[in-house]
């Protein structure tokens, strides 16, 4: 008896497995469901929605420095509480052409499993889904400072 109750509770436990950013479901641009897989490098989340302030910018330096930035990091946006078609509109609004993935959040199941202190910001996570740093908007400087330093 003690034995069967015992291996319910590892069952229980097992099945409790604690999610990732892995495991959240996203909208690419043009409305399909995606997930970010891992590659084995860190993942460089810069998140933002349509009413913080700064991400404009941010996203232009994100987008000029993408190529650096990939040697190190695989490099995803994510827009929170917007959908595909809100997130098209702003680019095309302030002439982004985006030369990296920006996903749609619209229901911000990302603040879900991650608090977001500040929006916009970036967050930096271990190929396996641990967060290691957040920071408040895009700190570029931060970013490259942090190259080539693998944990």
């Amino acid at each position: 008896m003690i034995k069967a109750l015992l291996f319910f509770i590892f069952l229980i436990l097992l099945s409790c497995k604690e999610e990732t950013i892995y495991d959240l479901t996203f909208f690419d641009l043009s409305g399909r469901a995606v997930k970010i897989g891992s590659q084995g490098n860190k993942l460089l989340l810069y998140v933002w929605s349509g009413t913080c302030i700064g991400h404009t910018e941010d996203l232009k330096v994100l987008n000029s420095n993408y190529e650096k930035l990939t040697k190190d990091y695989l490099v995803v946006s994510v827009a929170v509480f917007m959908t595909s078609e809100g997130i098209k509109e702003f680019l095309q609004k302030v002439k982004i052409e985006p030369r990296f993935p920006i996903l749609a959040d619209p229901k911000g199941n990302l603040t879900e499993i991650e608090k977001l202190i500040f929006l916009p910001a970036t967050l930096v996570f271990t190929p396996e889904g641990k967060l290691l740093n957040n920071y408040p908007r895009f700190p570029l400087q931060r970013l490259m400072s942090g190259l080539h330093h693998h944990y």
